[in-house]
């Protein structure tokens, strides 16, 4: 079975003892215990959770919250470096229950981080990953600052193991590659041995003894010039599996005869059986009876330690409670989910909605502006033809009126030869004449320029009288000027004929009209067509 090596983020490491916000007097003390404590870790484990303890009451009672989290931190790891799992997953919950500002949340990280551990730790493989899946997802590195990359160190390793124990052998191998690289370029020893160590394990499963030698020594050198007691008691646990298999059986047995003396001497359980159980086979070989059972002693002692039956009750209750939170905060986010992706769903439709009903009032505007467009040019093609008639009409009334005044010139000059000629009755008959014609001719110059322009306003006037009544060409003349409001005097003047002629005129045109009420103006009777 493969054993967790990288739980213990924190150790070695005093980025947590913050003394920034303490008073003067407690900051001194804190800092003091907190060394103290530090100091011990590696040699005396009980003790130095006794002191981390002791500096977590004292730190609740002077309300430093941010301080104690990192103490937590420390108590927990102290809990399950001694096997106790139960009691390091209470603390990590109770990180997680504290509610502060936003630099609080690398504590819950890696309390969360811890948590993972705990399952890979109870070989629960696939629960474990998704947990590390679920802190890839929820604390993402904002910049390349040892503080943001080192949770990746462990994350990596930790992902590792769990491939590796599930046959992922060659996805496993790149994950203990990222944890190497990225220790190195942070100058994390700590991170860096337990992935050389986790490599030396995956070789040993593949059989490859020689390199799992190579690396499990390379881990050891590190941890032994560090002083990490926890570490160089797993590198020597596995060296001695390593010489075990190779047959090396004076090797294997010093090797785990050293991690069992640290085991014993630190409390860690979990080592203290790793050791015994192989270290036992080994004695029972050489015959040494008596050493192989006080070493079932220590096993046996040790295991009743990590796996009391409360305590491993206690440790599923906990963990059900960790998982029900769990999935009570993730069907929250889920809800705050959907709630804002129906709300952008919304926001999105009605943008839209709103864009199509611009885009068709546009649409409709531009319709509509390029119907009037079409009707001016229309209307403006419309008044031009008209003018172009109008003009045309006029060009061709005045070259007739050119080519008749010329003709009558011509006519006139040479009746006044005729009447040079002959006597002075002949002469007069002829000028009489002549006067006859110059007025008749003027009569007609004048109702065809009054025609023109006429027709030019009342372009329909005409049509209408000739659909609904039966008039003489005079008739026509003589409505037309009736529908000016022109007097018969004004007529008189326009057509040379007496104003007697112009009322009988009237009178039978009011007739065909069919006005037979004398108070119905015929003015106004024109005008209503």
């Amino acid at each position: 079975m493969k054993k967790l090596l990288l739980l213990f983020l924190l150790w070695g490491f005093d980025g947590w003892s913050q003394t920034d916000h303490l008073a003067p007097a407690d900051s001194l003390f804190y800092s003091e215990i907190y060394k103290q404590a530090n100091r011990l870790r590696e040699t005396d484990l009980d003790s130095a959770l006794y002191y981390y303890e002791q500096l977590d009451v004292f730190l609740e009672d002077k309300n430093y919250l941010r301080q104690r989290l990192g103490v937590l931190l420390e108590i927990g790891n102290a809990y399950l470096t001694k096997g106790q799992a139960d009691r390091a997953l209470e603390i990590y919950l109770e990180i997680l229950d504290f509610t502060g500002s936003e630099e609080d949340s690398t504590y819950k990280l890696y309390a969360e981080i811890s948590i993972a551990g705990i399952y890979l730790d109870g070989e629960d493989y696939q629960k474990a990953l998704g947990r590390y899946q679920h802190i890839r997802e929820h604390y993402r590195v904002t910049d390349s600052t040892h503080i943001n990359l080192l949770p990746y160190c462990v994350i990596y390793n930790n992902e590792g193991v769990a491939n590796e124990n599930l046959g992922n052998y060659a996805e496993a191998e790149t994950l203990y590659r990222k944890a190497i690289d990225l220790s190195l370029q942070i100058s994390e020893k700590y991170n860096l041995a337990n992935a050389y160590s986790n490599m030396g394990s995956l070789k040993s499963r593949m059989e490859d003894y020689p390199k799992a030698l190579e690396w499990h020594r390379r881990a050891l050198e590190i941890r032994e010039k560090e002083n990490l007691s926890l570490g160089i008691c797993q590198s020597l646990n596995h060296l001695g599996v390593v010489y075990s298999l190779l047959g090396d059986l004076a090797k294997s047995e010093e090797n785990f005869k050293r991690a069992l003396d640290i085991g014993v001497q630190m409390g860690y359980a979990k080592q203290v059986i790793e050791a015994s159980v192989p270290l036992k086979d080994i004695y029972f070989q050489k015959g040494e009876f008596a050493r192989a059972f006080e070493v079932q002693q220590l096993e046996l002692d040790f295991r009743d330690r990590v796996f009391n039956e409360e305590r491993v009750k206690n440790q599923e209750r906990l963990k059900a409670k960790y998982e029900y939170e769990l999935e009570k905060q993730i069907a929250a986010k889920n809800r705050e989910f959907r709630e804002t992706v129906y709300k952008f769903i919304f926001g999105v439709m009605l943008l839209l909605l709103i864009i199509a009903l611009i885009l068709y009032l546009l649409q409709k505007s531009k319709t509509r502006q390029g119907e009037l467009l079409n009707e001016n040019i229309k209307k403006e093609k419309h008044l031009l033809r008209q003018e172009l008639d109008y003009k045309n009409k006029k060009l061709m009334s005045n070259l007739m009126f050119l080519l008749q005044k010329n003709e009558l010139i011509s006519s006139l000059i040479l009746k006044l030869r005729d009447a040079k000629k002959g006597n002075k009755a002949e002469g007069d008959k002829i000028i009489s004449e002549i006067i006859l014609q110059l007025k008749h001719h003027h009569s007609a110059e004048s109702w065809e320029e009054f025609d023109l322009y006429f027709q030019e306003v009342h372009s329909d006037f005409y049509a209408k009288l000739s659909s609904k009544f039966q008039l003489t060409p005079n008739e026509m003349k003589l409505a037309a000027f009736s529908k000016l409001k022109l007097s018969s005097k004004e007529i008189s003047s326009l057509t040379g004929q007496s104003i007697r002629t112009i009322d009988v005129g009237r009178y039978r045109l009011r007739k065909k009209l069919g006005i037979n009420n004398a108070d119905v103006n015929l003015t106004t009777f024109l005008n209503s067509l």
